[in-house]
């Protein structure tokens, strides 16, 4: 459920165990419910998402999204969009902690005059992603913008 009221934002999820390693989360809005259990790290089987792809999937699809906010603000149009993201977790002061997140988003345009224009909007997503502005691990970004026809390369500031 989400609520605005004098710019908060409220948002809820309920999980329910199913014995084991794996539980159920679910959302009064949202369908279908996800499987959680423990990656194979933590004794899971490695067969159903896990907390710790549940948080860097987070991180992506935010960014993304924000992206695509930027992207229509300053007015280019978007061929594709992909994103792989990694997570180094260490044990901190007897803790386990994800240290390091490295994200790979990559543009694809049209063409050459949108390039400059995906790099300001990624730029933009870097700066203002909600859910990468809430966490305390390091987040290094290797963004990339690519003509989508010719599918040639061409890297972006990070």
């Amino acid at each position: 459920m989400r609520t605005k009221t004098n710019h908060q934002l409220l948002f809820s999820a309920d999980l329910n165990w199913m014995g084991d390693n794996k539980a159920i989360i679910s959302s009064q809005l949202i369908k279908p419910s996800i499987c959680i259990t423990a990656p194979p790290e933590f004794g899971g089987e490695g067969t159903e998402w896990s907390p710790e792809h549940l948080f860097l999937s987070s991180i992506s699809s935010c960014f993304m999204l924000t992206f695509l906010v930027f992207a229509k603000k300053i007015n280019f149009e978007i061929s594709d969009f992909e994103c792989a993201t990694t997570g180094q977790v260490e044990m901190i002061d007897g803790k386990y902690k994800f240290t390091y997140i490295h994200i790979y988003p990559k543009a694809f345009v049209a063409n050459e005059a949108d390039i400059e224009k995906a790099q300001l909007a990624m730029e933009k997503a870097k700066k203002y992603c909600l859910v990468s502005n809430s966490i305390n691990a390091e987040i290094v970004q290797h963004p990339e913008v690519a003509i989508a026809k010719q599918h040639a390369v061409i890297n972006s500031a990070a």
